[in-house]
């Protein structure tokens, strides 16, 4: 009988920009906030792994800022675009890889601590970045060793995150999570896939508590568990019962989640990218508080998808991000909002053939489950033959992330399609999206990495404010209400709001001005056309 060591063999890379703060290892006695039976040793991420199984390879690189201006902060599109180009360079390393990046702040702000992208290249590759100077680098006031507190957080974000490349839920969302073997949720767990601040206790308890380990239920699962249930979107256990496992007791009657399209009649138009609203209201009749993020951190809620005459499907999102715990008070009758791009995530387009929908979410708040209304939507099937052979190419994972990230720099043959798109039909809706989308990068400076001299280096390229103004307005304040039906009234004021506020730093204070009087007088049209409640609380950090 022949037994192996190790499950699997995974690749670490851990590359450093270097403005930013790299931690892959800890002096578990550093803090003094430890278990009183935690060995003292130097720990490395590479043990932690290694001890839950994997033989792990391992390697440190750096990136140097280069060109990259003065603005350091990063957007969603500029990491994603250094992900894709980081993981084209290993087409032909083994199946399991994982690249971890430590910079230093998101573009989002403060409140983001970490993001990881899913299924980049070939092979289930994996990429992650971890946001150094974000609120883990915030010790509580009066903590006894705060440098080994923000030791201690970068290590844990990191480990986190990449625990997620492992397709690991978090503690509390195992009931909406694989069907293999029932794995009950444990809020209280100390793991690493547990967040610190929601035990009994917060962070502090938390940590008196944590040995460095993953859950026994975890490390079955990660061990033993068949590659196809290993593997998200596998959810043909919803297809007859959905969500209908959630027992009354755990659902959440403070809260009302609704799930809406912003189109008069739910039908959308074949190529149209399906964008809804999600709004959740205090139906209580006292104040609340809820996580400020709840609705945009889309990679902790459940999105079943479910085609007539079809399987269900699990919509999973490009990108997960670790954001800061900060409440939000929501008195009685309030909502707050968020946009849902549901049409393509890591399992493809879910939503692009013809034929009717059902969908349908479940979001956790304080351990009980919030379920939204089922909504029902069509596509339509197409109008032309030329628009069976644009879906050919639209319907791809490139064109989708192009989507979902407002742009790339990088994804070439992707933009291409999207201008054939609005070539080919200029007054589609879909055309809307793909405008957008082709104009956001052009707004603002970004980064690219690039590979050169057997390493990485950061070159700025500068915005076209020309280009962009021409068609952001056109997309924006040429048709407002039909926009906003589409692209949904959240990401439209969004995408007005974003313009404006850049034309503003780029010194362009009477054009910033008059976008945002535009956006004014169009939102007024767009309210007339698209019910939106009175009361919406913004959740802009």
């Amino acid at each position: 009988h022949f037994a192996r060591r190790w499950f699997d063999q995974v690749d670490f890379e851990f590359d450093r920009v270097t403005n930013a703060d790299m931690v892959t290892e800890i002096d578990t006695h550093a803090h003094p906030n430890h278990p009183a039976s935690l060995p003292r040793e130097t720990l490395s991420i590479e043990d932690v792994y290694a001890r839950a199984g994997f033989r792990i390879t391992s390697r440190r690189g750096s990136v140097p800022l280069g060109g990259a201006g003065a603005d350091l902060k990063w957007t969603n599109a500029e990491m994603h675009d250094a992900m894709q180009i980081y993981w084209s360079r290993f087409a032909n390393r083994p199946q399991w890889a994982l690249w971890v990046l430590f910079a230093r702040e998101h573009v989002w702000g403060h409140g983001l601590g970490g993001i990881m992208f899913d299924d980049i290249g070939p092979n289930e590759r994996q990429g992650t970045a971890i946001f150094s100077h974000s609120f883990i680098a915030d010790p509580p006031a009066g903590d006894p060793a705060p440098d080994a507190w923000v030791k201690r957080m970068r290590f844990w974000t990191a480990v986190h995150e990449m625990g997620h490349g492992f397709n690991l839920a978090h503690a509390w969302q195992k009931h909406l999570g694989t069907p293999w073997i029932p794995l009950l949720s444990d809020p209280e767990a100390r793991s690493f896939m547990n967040y610190p601040y929601r035990v009994n206790g917060g962070e502090h308890a938390f940590f008196a508590d944590f040995t460095y380990r993953f859950s026994d239920p975890e490390l079955l699962f990660m061990r033993h568990a068949p590659r196809r249930f290993v593997e998200m979107g596998n959810a043909d256990w919803f297809d007859h019962h959905g969500f209908e496992n959630v027992g009354e007791a755990e659902r959440q009657h403070d809260f009302a989640l609704e799930l809406v399209t912003d189109k008069a009649e739910p039908v959308f138009d074949f190529l149209e990218p399906v964008t809804l609203t999600l709004r959740l209201t205090n139906i209580s009749g006292e104040t609340k508080l809820v996580p400020r993020g709840i609705l945009a951190q889309q990679s902790e809620m459940a999105v079943i998808i479910k085609k007539e005459g079809k399987a269900a499907r699990q919509w999973v999102p490009y990108a997960r991000y670790f954001m800061t715990p900060q409440a939000l008070a929501l008195a009685p009758g309030e909502s707050i909002e968020e946009s849902l791009f549901a049409a393509a995530g890591r399992n493809g387009w879910d939503l692009a053939e013809p034929g009717r929908y059902r969908l349908q979410v479940a979001i956790d708040i304080d351990g009980r489950t919030v379920l939204s209304n089922p909504l029902l939507l069509r596509i339509a099937r197409p109008e032309s033959h030329d628009a069976e052979i644009l879906a050919q190419d639209l319907f791809s994972d490139e064109v989708g992330r192009v989507f979902a990230f407002d742009g790339s720099r990088t994804l070439t043959s992707a933009n291409d399609v999207l201008r054939r798109l609005v070539e080919v039909f200029p007054e589609s809706a879909a055309a809307i999206h793909a405008e957008i989308a082709l104009a956001m990068p052009d707004l603002r400076a970004c980064r690219l990495l690039e590979e050169k001299d057997e390493g990485f280096t950061l070159r700025l390229v500068k915005p076209d404010l020309e280009a962009a103004q021409k068609a952001v307005e056109h997309c924006l304040f040429k048709a407002p209400a039909r926009a906003a039906a589409t692209l949904s009234h959240v990401d439209y004021a969004y995408y007005g709001e974003t313009f404006s506020a850049l034309l503003a730093e780029e010194g362009q204070d009477v054009l910033a001005k008059k976008v945002t009087k535009s956006l004014e007088t169009a939102m007024a049209d767009v309210a007339k056309a698209i019910p939106m409640p009175e009361h919406v609380v913004r959740t802009a950090a």
